[in-house]
């Protein structure tokens, strides 16, 4: 059944709306319109500082130097998504009465929990993989310092760990890889086929492969893609983004926590 043949319990598709191509690329504007939101807001601080003549103005700080530490990493991130999810949304308003009812549409609630314990089990069987490899000296895995700076490095930075990568990051990329990029695509080929690219697609511009260069990097890229798939497929089955965005948010959760806690049982 096809999107415009199909009407969910609230919120339908517009007759003769589709998404176009065009809209594949609203996440790029988003981003350009965002850093040239915080670049505004840079100038503005530095005004303002010169102004006033206080040179150690928080907002500057953050705005100036957001990859510095991890509280003003994730700031920045959040704030880059909400960007991205406005424009997104602005698609998917186009293309259906209540744009995020209709793809956000309920499910039952052991469907949640079973996606829940499914993005856990992913992300156990990913650590397990990894540890796998590196002992046998199948794959060397290195931590970036880009990366090390995004992770929570002690349990009082996880809460906004959570937010920024298990909640705000996962909603933000479901809506529109499994909400726009997939239904895109499953008008214009095979739908396992879309499924498929939809899932590379979703892997490749995480660019692993470019801050990993070497076999680690395409292993990591494949993990994604694995994660992609099978949310792809999720989205196809049930005809819901809550099932993917709950396996999303359960991967990265148990991710993200496992780093600022594990630590602590090793010391």
């Amino acid at each position: 059944m096809s999107d415009v043949e199909s009407t969910q319990e609230s919120g339908s598709w517009r007759k003769g709306e589709f998404v176009r191509w065009q809209d594949l690329f609203v996440p790029l504007e988003a981003i350009l319109v965002w850093i040239g939101l915080a670049g505004i807001a840079i100038a503005a601080a530095m005004s303002m500082n010169r102004h006033t003549g206080h040179s150690n103005s928080v907002l500057l700080y953050f705005l100036s130097n957001p990859g510095k530490d991890f509280v003003g990493k994730q700031i920045m991130l959040i704030s880059m998504d909400l960007v991205v999810l406005f424009f997104v949304w602005r698609v998917a308003r186009r293309v259906c009465d209540g744009a995020m009812v209709a793809r956000y549409r309920s499910v039952e609630w052991t469907a949640i929990l079973f996606a829940l314990l499914g993005g856990v089990i992913l992300a156990v069987a990913t650590m397990v993989v990894n540890v796998q490899l590196m002992r046998h000296s199948i794959v060397t895995f290195h931590e970036t310092p880009g990366e090390r700076s995004m992770l929570p490095q002690s349990p009082a930075n996880l809460p906004l760990g959570l937010l920024s990568i298990a909640l705000v990051a996962p909603f933000v990329e479901e809506f529109y890889f499994r909400g726009i990029l997939l239904s895109w695509l499953k008008r214009k080929m095979f739908v396992p086929l879309a499924a498929v690219i939809s899932a590379v697609l979703f892997a490749l511009v995480h660019f692993r492969f470019v801050s990993h260069p070497g076999a680690d990097g395409w292993v990591y890229t494949g993990m994604i893609a694995t994660v992609g798939l099978v949310n792809a497929t999720l989205a196809l089955r049930f005809r819901s983004l809550w099932e993917p965005f709950a396996v999303h948010a359960a991967h990265n959760a148990t991710l993200v926590s496992t780093a600022a806690l594990l630590p602590l049982f090793w010391q």
